[in-house]
């Protein structure tokens, strides 16, 4: 993320005529969002790269699950911060970033999708790689893992064919525990349609199910 160094100095001297501090160290690490952002565009790129580990596997998981390829997702969540440092200028400051961070990570990914028509595969073995709480405690019976390995499989392939909005969505609510208001915002939907169609998605993962 190197920025030029005629913008740089420009950003630099705006930071300063505005009276801005930048700053350092531990100040720095646990500076909340906002401030990283405006550190950022003040010409501070150690705070974006903050940022960066900040969220990068949050981003990378929601691709993961949408494409179920480690390649291409650590490839879309590279896109993804990109584009976001690209954007950041357009970040609105009454607005929470994860929501915004995750939306272009969504339609980055929902536009490889359409434009490699690439087949998701889910498998028990990416499932509990990307999901070590998914793991049966270990006092289970052997036959009761195996059952619950067979669950969490078919689960997961009931999800993989799900359309892909609707798995995008199902994987941000029960996957990701997002509130209902940051999905809406994401998917460019009302609460209440998100909350119809988790209704609506969720019946048919029954259905697929039995």
């Amino acid at each position: 993320f190197n920025l030029s160094r005629a913008a740089n100095a420009a950003l630099v001297e705006k930071a300063l005529i505005l009276g801005d501090k930048l700053l350092t160290g531990k100040q720095l690490e646990t500076a909340d969002d906002q401030q990283l952002i405006e550190r950022t565009l003040a010409g501070n790129q150690k705070a974006f790269e903050i940022l960066l580990r900040r969220y990068q596997k949050l981003v990378y998981n929601v691709i993961y699950q949408m494409v179920q390829n480690h390649d291409a997702a650590a490839d879309l969540t590279q896109d993804t911060f990109l584009k976001s440092y690209k954007a950041l200028a357009s970040f609105r400051n009454s607005a929470a970033f994860k929501p915004w961070l995750l939306k272009i990570a969504s339609n980055t990914t929902l536009n490889y999708i359409r434009d490699t028509r690439g087949k998701l595969v889910a498998s028990l073995e990416e499932l509990l790689e990307e999901n070590p709480n998914a793991e049966p405690p270990s006092k289970l019976s052997v036959e009761e893992s195996v059952d619950l390995h067979m669950s969490q499989a078919k689960l997961a392939e009931a999800i993989a064919r799900l359309p892909v909005r609707q798995r995008q969505i199902f994987i941000l609510r029960y996957q990701h525990d997002l509130p209902y208001a940051d999905i809406a915002s994401i998917v460019d939907e009302s609460e209440s349609s998100i909350k119809s169609l988790l209704f609506r998605i969720r019946e048919k993962l029954r259905k697929m199910l039995t």
